[in-house]
């Protein structure tokens, strides 16, 4: 059904949830506030220096990636930077981790941002929806895979939670030697065609940044849709770094019960990528993302209204099929906006945008924690899910992608 480029594509997307998973929900935040003594703040400044320092390098590397059709150095370059940052990270101090940190968010969108770029390389305008839920079907099943990993992992220093500092410590290289493994077929399978030499020196770059950045913001619907996805991008950011936090302080779950929870909800947004990525192809990109961000407020919702452990399992399940529609529908809606020759640019300042916009989720968020608890964050949530939609609603219901 599928060749051996997309396959390896699509392994990448299952590779790199090993950092979006188990590093950034769990056990990260585990290791700074348990092992190391930070806090929620301590966590949300890291994510919001890395995403910040992400905005000032990826228009650059984006516009390289355009004019010169090199694509491959910069996924894996940052790739095994990362892997070899995240294996060493529990043996540093406080200040040390988060400073470290901060430097793997932005190797992580970086070769994110140029992983996306392929997709287009890959599919057709009627296959784009297929295709790239195909990719986050199988990141979910990465997901899936690296908890096992990373239970079993602690398994061997288990106790009556089967959670120890030394347990928490080994997960680190483990997870980063199962992004390594499968991030190897993309390296193989993967070759830059037709590569260019670049032309342009370091004025005419940033002149070429100023004006790409303006002829974004021209495109038809594009500003809406990136204000909708900078919102809904601060409330996700949110969620990754202090959901695993708001299980274990507000509704009591152990570290064992929340991993079996995780897979549970990753084979959710296994099955709503799939499912609404191939729906898209039909009824388009536009009509599924809406349904996933209002059943989005609806999760939220309940989560301010119940600390019901049964509701947070059933709650936490349809808020996963909404997160995997969510994704793979963005990533299509947002290739059907851009034009064709300007994609790897417009994917980096489309990443600029919604990471910069994402900063103000994870910093006010930990701020909120520490000053008002966790519902606080809820209500920040929830609102900014409410205000995308409304961005939502402007954005052009487009099939196919942009020739302008």
């Amino acid at each position: 059904m599928f060749n051996k480029k997309i396959i390896a594509w699509a392994l990448y997307d299952l590779a790199n949830t090993a950092f979006t998973s188990p590093f950034v929900t769990i056990f990260w935040p585990l290791l700074v506030t348990e092992i190391l003594h930070g806090n929620e703040f301590h966590l949300g400044l890291s994510v919001a220096i890395g995403v910040f320092a992400f905005g000032m390098t990826i228009p650059v590397i984006g516009l390289i990636s355009d004019n010169t059709n090199i694509r491959k150095p910069f996924i894996f370059i940052p790739t095994i930077l990362m892997i070899l940052i995240i294996a060493i990270l529990p043996w540093t101090n406080l200040f040390l981790n988060l400073i470290l940190a901060a430097i793997v968010i932005v190797l992580y969108n970086i070769s994110l941002s140029i992983y996306n770029t392929l997709l287009p390389l890959l599919a057709t305008d009627k296959e784009m929806g297929k295709i790239s839920g195909f990719g986050m079907a199988a990141g979910f099943t990465g997901t899936i895979l690296s908890m096992l990993v990373a239970y079993f992992t602690l398994k061997l220093f288990e106790t009556d939670t089967i959670k120890t500092a030394t347990g928490i410590k080994a997960v680190f290289p483990i997870i980063a030697g199962f992004f390594l493994i499968f991030s190897v077929p993309l390296l193989i399978y993967f070759k830059d065609e037709k590569v260019r030499k670049l032309k342009l020196s370091a004025s005419q770059i940033f002149f070429k940044i100023f004006n790409t950045l303006k002829a974004l913001f021209r495109i038809k619907g594009m500003l809406p849709f990136l204000v909708h996805f900078g919102l809904f991008s601060n409330a996700l950011a949110a969620i990754d770094i202090f959901f695993f936090l708001y299980a274990q302080k507000e509704i009591g779950m152990q570290l064992g019960q929340f991993i079996i929870l995780f897979m549970g909800q990753s084979i959710g947004a296994c099955f709503g990528a799939l499912i609404l990525g191939k729906l898209s192809d039909r009824y388009g990109p536009k009509s599924m993302l809406l349904v996933s961000t209002v059943a989005w407020v609806f999760v939220v919702g309940f989560f301010i209204a119940s600390k019901n452990l049964a509701t947070f399992w059933v709650v936490g399940l349809l808020g996963s099929i909404a997160f995997g529609g969510s994704m793979a529908n963005a990533r299509t809606l947002f290739v059907f906006l851009t034009p064709r020759d300007k994609i790897g640019e417009f994917f980096g300042y489309s990443q600029v945008v919604n990471r910069l916009a994402a900063i103000l989720g994870p910093l006010i968020g930990g701020l909120l924690i520490v000053n008002y608890g966790y519902n606080a964050v809820l209500i920040m949530i929830m609102a900014f899910i409410v205000f995308s939609l409304f961005y939502l609603f402007i954005v052009p219901d487009l099939r196919s992608s942009s020739k302008a």
